[in-house]
């Protein structure tokens, strides 16, 4: 039988004392007995820690013996029970590792690293025309950093962290854009550093911390205010200023359509920010009207069809992001205004075609509600492009929302749609169902 450990007083613990408990279960993060976020989660109880028994607390189901300095008078004290050497030897040899993951892919659909996995010494994610979520909270680190390749082609990455990691985003971003979306919080001490280089192009790279619990919040803020305290002593350099991303447009219009031309919106209008709807809309059959009709003709019929547009955008509060010839791109903070919008284009539409039923004007628009990487006065990422292949689906005259949407405005009982259908939408895998919406009177 082992000896038993002897009361010990709860004697309060130094500075000194927490930074060598955080490097020791640094050492088992590497050894991966912890997650990220479960480091995480300890460093805060170890910077929360008053006493010995509370630093025991954070440590008590690893096998790390923890000798604290001694006391004047005394010896050096282990927090642990003495063990057997075999027991030592047992409890001391490294967790079973999973496999290394060098390579995270989406093409043309998603790719995924989440829960409990192993991230290489460097990582690639690939998204192409597809998404990729990469989840660092459950990782198994080894090392002081993690460190992340980017590569989003006309598709989107999204990477999650705990709060209190230090993440450093650098990359080159061409028609697209890369964004960090940390919670302000000062660094906990002893946590690794994600770095993440990020190239897009037509799509974008997102780095972001989770929300968490408000038990777990409360806590961390706590550890991380007695983290700056103890930091704020401690000169630091000033960090290096981040490289700035190359503003351009984020989504692509079909290669037949003339270059993107500047949008028309009210002085002191400013593209909406988090959830958005996006509207695509374009003429039916324009390129064949433009030839049996030439230039001139068809211009004066874009001038009119421009009109009715932007007029009905105005109105119903929607930001137009883009046009490219005979098409527009459209942005609205309310799915519901979105599809008035849509329904009184098409109302105006349909007057004016009754009055001119030689060369009638028949718009077919698509739209769908998510999550937009924002870049100036642009949106890129995978909810652009959805809505975008949705228009493409969609038959003169007719307005199609994806069933995310449709759900969205349903409880208002203002909106009449029609059957649902599944579609094949361009780039993207599986099919995708569709709703058509009523605005006929």
């Amino acid at each position: 039988m082992l000896p038993t450990e002897p009361d010990q007083p709860d004697i309060r613990v130094s500075d000194a004392e927490r930074n060598k408990v955080v490097d020791l279960l640094r050492e088992q993060c590497s050894d991966g007995r912890l997650t990220l976020e479960e480091f995480s989660d300890r460093v805060g109880d170890v910077f929360n820690a008053k006493t010995r028994r509370e630093l025991d607390a954070a440590v008590a189901d690893l096998p790390i013996p923890v000798e604290y300095d001694p006391l004047p008078g005394t010896m050096a004290t282990t927090s642990k029970t003495p063990q057997t050497g075999a027991q030592s030897r047992q409890s001391t040899a490294p967790a079973r590792r999973r496999p290394v993951r060098k390579w995270i892919v989406g093409v043309w659909s998603g790719g995924k690293a989440k829960g409990r996995w192993r991230p290489a010494e460097e990582t690639h994610v690939l998204a192409f025309m597809g998404g990729c979520e990469v989840d660092l909270r459950n990782a198994e680190i080894d090392g002081d950093e993690v460190v992340i390749k980017a590569y989003a082609v006309m598709g989107g990455i999204d990477i999650i962290v705990p709060e209190g990691i230090e993440v450093d985003l650098d990359g080159l971003a061409i028609m697209g854009g890369n964004d960090r979306r940390i919670k302000d919080v000062p660094r906990l001490p002893g946590t690794p550093v994600v770095r993440v280089w990020a190239f897009s192009l037509m799509g974008g790279v997102t780095v972001r911390s989770r929300a968490v619990g408000e038990a777990r919040r409360e806590k961390l803020e706590r550890a991380l205010e007695l983290a700056a305290e103890k930091m704020a002593r401690i000169p630091t350099p000033p960090a290096p200023p981040m490289p700035a991303t190359i503003p351009a447009p984020a989504t692509r219009f079909p290669s037949t359509s003339p270059k993107p031309g500047p949008a028309t919106n009210p002085i002191g209008a400013s593209a909406p920010g988090g959830t958005v709807t996006i509207l695509f809309s374009d003429i039916e059959g324009f390129t064949e009207m433009n030839e049996r009709l030439g230039d001139r003709k068809a211009q004066e019929i874009i001038n009119v069809h421009n009109s009715i547009i932007r007029g009905n955008v105005g109105a119903c509060g929607g930001f137009e992001v883009k046009t490219a010839g005979d098409g527009f791109m459209i942005a609205f903070d309310s799915a519901s205004r979105a599809l008035r919008c849509a329904q009184a284009v098409q109302h105006e539409l349909a007057a004016y075609n009754r009055s001119h039923p030689e060369e009638p004007i028949k718009v077919r628009m698509g739209l769908h509600t998510g999550e937009a990487i924002r870049d100036n006065e642009d949106f890129l990422g995978r909810t652009v492009i959805i809505a975008s292949r949705i228009a493409d689906s969609a038959c003169g005259g007719e307005i199609l929302v994806s069933a995310l949407l449709k759900e969205l405005v349903a409880g208002t009982g203002d909106f009449r749609f029609g059957e649902p259908r599944e579609v094949e939408l361009k780039g993207l895998s599986g099919t995708h169902q569709v709703v058509p919406v009523h605005w006929t009177a």
